[in-house]
């Protein structure tokens, strides 16, 4: 039933590049038809500015015609979805979320909340023959009818059999905490249940077109809960049984999770007000400041698993770095801190301007990525650290301190999808200690850095070549900090080639 909605005049001011709302938005005007389309002579793509602008409709001319996407409820669809804490988030007026999704915290999502209650679509404009631009207000997920303190906004663009989604989070959060990090969906996407067949690469060899992986398909009993896996290629495809379907590469993720909800008789039937779905989402962690604005592009491809892969593969080559490196003078490229790390928030200016107090737990971690250990000869950080003090030269400390990095390789844990044993009446926990046992995770090379706590700038050089177990298949970085207190200001992370 179509929910119809009134909204007061609203005052907007500008405060720098935010939002400040002084009242209550106008919404877009859509007419009587809320549906906008984008189409060629292969894909159709459909946006909802009922629902924030979120996509329920997408068909493949190749296979059919019909519609991919599920909306059984707001929380469906092909969407914006981010976390934050607190956990749980308390209203500003002492709004409590519903209990069943109290876990998620702060969780602005694109087409409405729990409730049924919809995003606000504020702006939607026509950029050019194959580009939608749209921008919402979106609902709080596990709240009854409560709006975000922030804005998104979307610009698809159609080509041949892909679309590509820019993604924008604009915070203006009352509460200025800066919340750990948490893992983004990178978009969400809900299809019906005829595409139910999750494929993907898991692997160390990925680009080199080494066979596929089927991590779960019809009569397996497998897809709840969802597996979560690592995928150096970037992209998973859900796939109907003639082998056609919809694919997702995210360039900023290697950490994928997919799944499919309503059991295993299921699969293959159902429309999009039916509630089995299959699901994929890319995931990173990140943290999402009160005031930042952010940006993730997404390509969603259609076809047969090999247009998919192919089309997947050609963006990654051409974008991807072969070799990591790390330049944090706009931004944080997606690293995040564990233990009471915490840095000057956004937006950065030059470098990682972080501090520490002393908790053993204080570290950076590096996002989840892909290199060949034989393509690199160093690590270089270019940092500069200082101790608490009266200033950055007498600090109260010893000058002499060590920073342990942690590279992580890719283990025959993360080649292979969950065992699944859950869904026949097995726990997650033995499914893991099974799991472990046949594919074990290899341990991390670590290395000891002595680095001055002097307030100078310096590049600090490792020489990698002489650890006999770096090799092969890489995948993160982490770099522990000293039981101190102190600051750094860390100018770039970076391997260099041979």
């Amino acid at each position: 039933m179509k929910q119809i909605l009134t909204f007061v005049t609203m005052v907007i001011i500008f405060s720098g590049t935010r939002l400040i709302y002084a009242d209550e938005p106008v919404l877009y005007d859509y007419g009587d038809e809320p549906m906008r389309y984008l189409e060629n002579d292969r894909v159709k793509l459909g946006i909802n500015l009922s629902i924030g602008g979120a996509v329920t409709f997408l068909t493949d001319a190749k296979n059919g015609g019909g519609n991919m996407i599920n909306s059984a409820d707001w929380g469906r669809q092909i969407q914006l979805s981010y976390y934050s804490g607190p956990k749980p988030f308390i209203g500003p007026d002492g709004e409590k979320p519903s209990e069943t999704w109290a876990s998620l915290g702060w969780n602005p999502i694109q087409s409405g909340d729990y409730a049924g209650n919809r995003s606000k679509v504020i702006e939607f404009k026509q950029r050019t023959s194959d580009s939608f631009y749209v921008k919402t207000i979106p609902m709080l997920w596990p709240h009854a009818n409560l709006p975000a303190e922030c804005t998104f906004e979307c610009l698809y663009t159609l080509k041949d059999n892909y679309f590509i989604l820019d993604a924008t989070i604009n915070n203006n959060r009352s509460d200025r905490t800066q919340y750990p990090a948490d893992n983004q969906e990178m978009p969400a996407v809900y299809t019906n249940g005829p595409w139910y067949r999750l494929v993907t690469y898991l692997g160390t060899k990925p680009f080199e077109n080494e066979p596929v992986t089927v991590v779960f398909d019809k009569g397996d009993n497998k897809g709840w809960p969802c597996p979560g896996y690592y995928t150096p290629e970037r992209w998973s495809a859900l796939l109907d049984e003639n082998g056609y379907g919809i694919g997702v590469y995210q360039g900023d993720s290697t950490f994928m999770s997919g799944g499919f909800a309503g059991g295993d008789a299921a699969k293959g039937t159902g429309g999009e007000k039916d509630g089995q779905t299959g699901y994929i989402t890319p995931f990173s962690p990140v943290i999402l400041d009160w005031n930042i604005c952010k940006t993730y592009r997404t390509v969603f491809i259609l076809g047969t698993v090999d247009e998919i892969r192919q089309k997947a593969n050609e963006i990654a080559l051409s974008t991807l770095p072969k070799i990591p490196r790390w330049d944090f003078d706009s931004g944080r490229e997606n690293w995040y801190y564990t233990g009471q790390m915490k840095d000057s928030g956004y937006p950065l200016s030059q470098c990682l301007d972080v501090s520490f107090n002393g908790d053993t737990d204080n570290a950076m971690v590096s996002p989840q990525t892909f290199w060949k250990a034989e393509d690199t000869k160093n690590l270089e950080i270019d940092a500069m650290f200082t101790g608490d003090g009266d200033d950055e030269t007498d600090n109260g400390i010893s000058e002499e301190q060590e920073l342990t990095i942690s590279i992580s390789p890719v283990s025959p844990y993360d080649c292979t999808d969950h065992l699944r044993w859950s869904d026949a009446g097995h726990s997650m926990d033995e499914e893991t200690e099974v799991k472990l046992k046949m594919f074990p995770i290899l341990p991390d090379i670590i290395v000891k850095v002595p680095v001055k706590f002097n307030g100078g700038r310096q590049v600090w050089s490792v020489d990698l070549s002489v650890f006999e177990k770096y090799t092969g298949a890489m995948k993160g970085l982490k770099i522990s900090f000293p039981p101190v207190a102190g600051r750094a200001k860390i100018y770039g992370i970076r391997f260099t080639e041979k």
